[in-house]
């Protein structure tokens, strides 16, 4: 079945592609074809695509049988006043539609529900979040569709190891580190850094590797290489950093993949993450995973919540808070 699958993609994250390779698994099609802001990108992390497009015309001159909406979280206010008129139009054509494993933020104020919500919802072949906290924001449009929980399905992607055998010292435990650019995290990391130290001080014989998802086309908060560099210059010292380049665009863009990505976390005996789909990861490939967010954003709090009964021993995940005035 020729088949469109629109999302986050060719943002420069790598989640959102981890994203599109299982909904190809999930919706097999014999010919598939992605939205995506750079096809070159898409093309090199999701092999075996047969083309891409760049909007709503572009994607309906594929004649696509289906359309599948999905790709990381993107179920926020914006992304739903953007592509809800696709799914109408995928819809008017007759085209079977899917909304699939999206993270849904709450939504309201003036202008909301969004004129085509209720129809697009009620008339979907399929619709599911990732998570159990998206369910609570869906139960809040007031409609009555419950969405099914696929509850990170694509923790299950297999790893690549070509790039991690190439790059990865043998014989040294490794600490890997992941932590977004937003000065919500380096504000928390400075006024809560006790905690910070507290648990890297649990690892004092381990190399450090930076683990990157996420080198933003547009966003510098998005920039998991400036990221890591804010956190070694608080934190590390002179703790030994193995495989710098992983945090430089040329090297990132050029070499490392989901699959790839995935295959350097799998090497790792303990990653601590601020990025959900590196938590993932390190989930899916049974390596002790430490979650390291703010209290006041629950990303990264809602994966371990969903995943609670399948977590590896000595994954948790720790808040940290700004101190009380």
């Amino acid at each position: 079945m020729r088949t469109a699958f629109i999302g986050a993609y060719g943002y420069g994250n790598l989640g959102d592609e981890l994203c599109l390779l299982e909904a190809r698994q999930e919706f097999p099609a014999a010919e598939a074809f992605a939205f995506t802001q750079n096809p070159d990108w898409t093309h090199h992390c999701v092999p075996g695509l047969a083309g891409t497009f760049a909007n709503l015309e572009e994607m309906l001159a594929t004649d696509p049988q289906r359309v599948v909406y999905g790709g990381g979280g993107i179920g926020g206010r914006a992304d739903f006043e953007e592509y809800l008129p696709w799914l109408a139009a995928a819809l008017d054509r007759g085209i079977e539609t899917h909304i699939h494993n999206i993270g849904v933020a709450r939504v309201g104020g003036e202008g909301w529900p969004h004129p085509l919500l209720a129809r697009v919802m009620h008339d979907l072949a399929s619709f599911s979040v990732r998570d159990h906290r998206s369910v609570d924001m869906v139960a809040e449009w007031g409609l009555s569709v419950v969405p099914q929980v696929t509850r990170y399905p694509e923790r299950n992607i297999p790893p690549e190891h070509d790039l991690a055998d190439a790059i990865l010292p043998r014989g040294r435990p490794l600490l890997g580190v992941s932590i977004i650019n937003t000065d919500l995290m380096a504000r928390m990391m400075e006024a809560d850094g006790d905690t910070v130290r507290a648990l890297l001080n649990r690892f004092p014989d381990h190399a450090i590797v930076p683990i990157c998802s996420t080198l933003h086309v547009v966003s510098d908060e998005e920039d998991d290489g400036s990221g890591f560099h804010r956190f070694a210059r608080m934190f590390l010292g002179e703790r030994e950093i193995v495989c710098p380049h992983l945090t430089t665009r040329e090297f990132w863009s050029a070499e490392v993949t989901p699959r790839r990505l995935k295959g350097i976390v799998s090497r790792l005996d303990t990653l601590v993450s601020q990025r959900k789909h590196n938590c993932i990861h390190g989930l899916g490939a049974g390596v002790p995973t430490i979650g390291l967010a703010p209290m006041e954003d629950d990303s990264v709090r809602r994966v371990f919540v969903t995943l609670a009964n399948q977590l590896p021993p000595g994954s948790h995940c720790i808040g940290l808070e700004a101190p009380r005035a």
